[in-house]
């Protein structure tokens, strides 16, 4: 079993509002990151292209990738030139209903008119070689719920998504990193063969395909703690990373519980 890093960005811009500032990398750090995959030797991959590897054995050494969640216009913007003199490949999760519009399902008020891409952006990266897959209709908590809205956000992503760009869309992404075996059990239905989490940590090469864990890039990401995410691997197995599991999963399940009474309690009031 080999541990697999797997970033996760969301806005590559030269500034954000004070709130929303820790998930918005500048576009000169982006560019040090980049060099320093290269300095490091590492093999940048698409989501999709590293399952199909990793199925046939036949990933390449120190392998990574570089993916984006949401589909704001900084993406088109500040961070597809850079992959591009880089020759970096990247997968971009949209969240469809809100393609055209503005990130207004963020709970922050000065980003909540901010500009995502148009879908000529968004067919203009899929045609410059990023992997674009779906993150849902709107952005939705989907383990809280119910079995038929969580299946039209997934589902109706994957076809908007289809019909846009003529092609099938086979990756997907868990809005918040939020989900269970029912979400998942629906990601497999639509027709996805893959889908990333978060979870914070190294994925493994053992680990299901529809739940690949990723590790959150922050705009107070240095070279050096980049370098960590890469190279320091943990342990692939044994006691320590075994308890770590259970309790992250004791954690997730109580914060769920938490989040399905704030969602019944909110759907009641309307």
């Amino acid at each position: 079993m080999t541990a697999v890093p797997i970033l996760l960005y969301h806005s590559i811009a030269p500034d954000a509002s004070p709130e929303y500032r820790p998930w918005c990398v500048r576009p000169h750090d982006f560019d040090a990151h980049l060099t320093l995959i290269d300095e490091l030797g590492m093999h940048p991959m698409t989501v999709s292209d590293f399952v199909d590897a990793r199925a046939a054995g036949t990933l390449p050494p120190q392998p990574c990738l570089v993916t984006f969640d949401d589909g704001r216009r900084d993406f088109s913007e500040h961070a597809l030139p850079l992959l591009e003199a880089h020759q970096t490949p990247s997968t971009m999760y949209v969240v469809t209903n809100h393609i055209g519009g503005t990130s207004n399902w963020l709970p922050i008020d000065e980003e909540r008119d901010q500009p995502m891409m148009s879908w000529d952006e968004v067919r203009h990266i899929d045609s410059a070689g990023v992997e674009v897959g779906a993150h849902s209709r709107s952005h939705a908590e989907l383990d809280v719920l119910g079995r038929e809205a969580c299946v039209d956000e997934i589902a109706g992503s994957r076809d908007r998504l289809t019909d846009e760009l003529g092609h099938a869309v086979r990756s997907f992404a868990y809005p918040h990193g939020y989900h269970s075996r029912s979400v998942i059990d629906a990601v497999e239905a639509a027709g996805f063969d893959s889908a990333c989490a978060v979870n914070d940590r190294w994925c493994f090469t053992a680990d299901d395909r529809f739940a690949l864990s990723r590790q959150f890039v922050w705009n107070t990401t240095t070279n050096d703690d980049l370098r960590a995410m890469l190279l320091d691997a943990p342990p692939t197995n044994g006691p320590i990373r075994a308890c770590r599991s259970v309790a992250r999963r004791t954690a997730r399940l109580g914060w769920r519980a938490a989040r399905r009474v704030r969602h019944h309690a909110g759907s009641s009031a309307q």
